[in-house]
């Protein structure tokens, strides 16, 4: 104990320091306590020491004191006056400037309201300190070996936080919080940084030459006159976002229906002002707004679902209906062949031609475990076809130029072209 107390007065002996940044170089030591606390547990115990001494008539001890009690604060003030007959004079603090204990109490009321008016479920506080204030504190701290020391800027975060939870009823949230509140040590600042809402859900796109995501091609000229991403702007609205993005389990092609099941997705709205939209009230918004695409908005989700859904582990399986057509007829011994022989088989598919210009030059495998076909005209069959995410339907059909094989037009020895295609299932 005297260790420490030695410590603490050859620290204050050197430069003055509130009880805040005081405790904070023995931040590790006495569970429960605050900075501020030890701080002036250390303060008390080294005037007392000093008055013990002055007492007995060391006349040393009460020079000491006489130099020390402006850095020892208001604990020395009653002892100051007695002995001198003068209004003690308190030094500021060398790291804070005797900022620290105000900033907190202010920074934790705007904190708790901006928590509130956000409607954060959770949140997270950060803190800029000046690099002044960091290389200084830093300095003190490798003078005098003080190993159980924390710096300024967590013991605003842990402070502010506490106080946050107390007075807005909030937990703190490390990983994923709904919101970061910045404080800024220099200004006082306090700035809101709401994090994106994300939910899990699925989508149905129930009219065709309606692409995925936003396809702007220069200006206000567009490639097509709709996206499934632009559907989900009203639940952006909603929020008070600045956009809806749109993060899906693969695609479908811009002219192929997304029927069925629908396809699993996460949305993300950019900058909310508002984080407490719930799934249902996005989803009704979204639904009442056109009858193009049409959403169910289940939960919340988080930044590793969205890392998972554009993963190769994400992709299983994809049911389709194709509507093809082939240019000569067809005999029921070729249909039978064709559904024989595509039970379970790996299909070899070399980049599409059609995609060749944005997408690299490699060949995938692919498996497709069924095909089921109907006749609907002598030439004209829908086709029914059970595969493995990740595999181009229409070349399955036609076969790409030979780019997939097998393909529907080399087993049924005719060419074969895809008219319609509709997704039906996707598997998560």
């Amino acid at each position: 104990m005297a260790e420490l107390v030695f410590k603490a007065a050859e620290l204050l002996q050197e430069q003055p320091l509130c009880d805040r940044c005081l405790g904070r170089m023995f931040a590790r030591l006495g569970l429960g306590l605050s900075n501020k606390e030890r701080g002036r547990a250390f303060k008390i115990l080294i005037m007392m020491s000093l008055h013990r001494r002055v007492k007995s008539g060391d006349k040393e001890a009460e020079e000491e004191f006489k130099r020390l009690a402006p850095r020892l604060g208001g604990v020395a003030s009653k002892l100051y006056e007695e002995l001198f007959q003068e209004e003690l004079k308190v030094e500021e603090c060398s790291i804070c400037g005797d900022r620290l204990e105000p900033l907190i109490g202010k920074a934790s009321v705007k904190a708790s309201e901006l928590v509130a008016r956000y409607g954060a479920r959770s949140f997270l506080v950060g803190c800029r300190v000046p690099r002044r204030i960091v290389e200084a504190e830093e300095a003190l701290k490798l003078r005098h070996g003080l190993i159980y020391a924390e710096s300024i800027g967590n013991e605003v975060k842990r402070e502010v936080g506490k106080r946050v939870k107390e007075m807005a009823g909030v937990e703190p949230e490390f990983m994923e919080p709904d919101m970061v509140v910045l404080i800024d040590f220099e200004t006082g600042a306090v700035e809101p940084h709401p994090l994106p809402i994300m939910f899990r859900g699925r989508y149905w796109k129930l009219g065709r030459r309606i692409s995925q995501s936003r396809w702007v091609l220069s200006g206000d000229r567009r490639k097509y006159p709709f996206s499934v991403e632009e559907a989900l702007e009203p639940a952006a609205r909603l929020a008070g976002a600045s956009r809806a993005i749109l993060h899906a389990a693969g695609r479908e092609d811009v002219d192929a229906r997304m029927l069925g099941t629908g396809r699993p997705m996460i949305v993300e709205l950019k900058m909310p002002a508002r984080l407490d939209v719930d799934p249902k009230e996005a989803e009704d918004a979204v639904n009442g707004s056109q009858g193009l695409v049409k959403v169910v908005l289940e939960e919340r989700a988080s930044r590793r679902d969205v890392r998972f859904y554009k993963s190769e582990r994400a992709r299983t399986r994809k049911i389709y209906r194709a509507l093809f057509i082939v240019e000569e007829d067809v005999g029921e011994d070729r249909v039978a062949e064709l559904e024989r022989t595509f039970i379970n088989l790996r299909v070899r598919q070399q980049t599409p031609l059609r995609v060749l210009h944005r997408r690299a030059d490699v060949v995938r495998y692919r498996k497709v475990y069924s095909v089921r076909l109907r006749r609907l005209a002598p030439r004209i069959f829908e086709a029914l076809i059970d595969s493995e995410g990740g595999l181009y339907i229409k070349e399955l059909i036609s076969g790409d130029e030979g780019r997939t094989e097998p393909s529907f037009s080399s087993i049924l020895g005719t060419q074969a072209t895809c008219l319609e295609l509709d997704v039906i299932y996707v598997e998560l």
